[in-house]
């Protein structure tokens, strides 16, 4: 193991998420790659080919109230207010990897991350997932990774008309959350409700687009439940609908199996 003496400092001085190649007290060359991690400060030597690690000290108990009270009151202060939160990082590849993975688990690529304008927002080590309508935003959520803060954050606003719309298509298909839509709007087109419930605003989006639409919300009993009430909502406005249900979300399927389960075929989809 590398004695931290050599390599520490230089990690330490790293944000978080970030590597880089450096010098090692064991000769001359850019031999020493060290990392700053969540849990803590990573090192490696090509030439000692030796690890070395040294973990973060655990928050004592004031020092994580007073880091959630902190948290709180930034993260209100940010959704009072429709802009999402800046400064932006719209290069996922330099993201912290908890993050990344969050979005690479749906299937979501480097690309398609970017071509979504979901960024990452260093304050509050959130993704940002804006949502827009007619090229303006509307409304953004962002989704948080520490395990004792809120999943997510998002503007005070009302949201009886917002939808999250992706992709092109004959058939409309609504999801729970945004990346299930991204996904399913591979094939199709695809509406993100921003949870379970179908409000009559959306309804009269759904009425004026003329298609048939299939509504395919996350596999649990909330899921089910609101599945069930807007298929029944739409067919009583004379909308072709239908449930979808799957064992997982529609977010965790390839391309293939959506387009198979929604009847489509995927080299149709633009």
């Amino acid at each position: 193991m590398l004695d931290p003496a050599g390599w520490l400092s230089k990690a330490q001085a790293l944000p978080e998420g970030k590597r880089k190649r450096t010098t090692h007290d064991c000769g001359p060359g850019t031999v020493l790659i060290v990392d700053h991690k969540e849990a803590g400060w990573g090192a490696w030597c090509h030439r000692c080919n030796e690890p070395g690690w040294v973990p973060k000290p655990p928050e004592n108990l004031s020092e994580r109230i007073e880091r959630l009270r902190k948290q709180a009151i930034a993260e209100a202060e940010i959704e009072r207010d429709l802009r999402p939160p800046m400064p932006a990082n719209f290069v996922p590849t330099t993201w912290p990897l908890i993050p990344r993975v969050w979005l690479y688990k749906a299937g979501i690529s480097n690309e398609r991350i970017m071509q979504c304008g979901f960024y990452y927002h260093e304050p509050t080590k959130r993704v940002v997932l804006p949502v827009t309508s007619d090229g303006k935003l509307v409304y953004w959520q962002a989704r948080g990774f520490d395990k004792d803060g809120t999943k997510y954050i998002n503007p005070a606003v009302d949201r009886t008309k917002l939808v999250a719309k992706y992709g092109a298509g004959p058939v409309i298909v609504l999801t729970e959350d945004i990346l299930s839509a991204v996904r399913v709007g591979e094939v199709t087109e695809a509406w993100s409700i921003l949870g379970t419930s179908l409000p009559d605003p959306v309804l009269n989006q759904l009425m004026l687009a003329d298609k048939p639409v299939r509504v395919w919300l996350d596999p649990d009993a909330s899921g089910r439940k609101g599945s069930s009430k807007a298929v029944k909502a739409l067919r009583t406005i004379g909308i072709d609908a239908k449930p979808v249900y799957s064992e997982r979300d529609p977010k965790f399927h390839s391309k293939e199996e959506i387009a198979s389960v929604l009847g489509l075929d995927p080299a149709a989809a633009p």
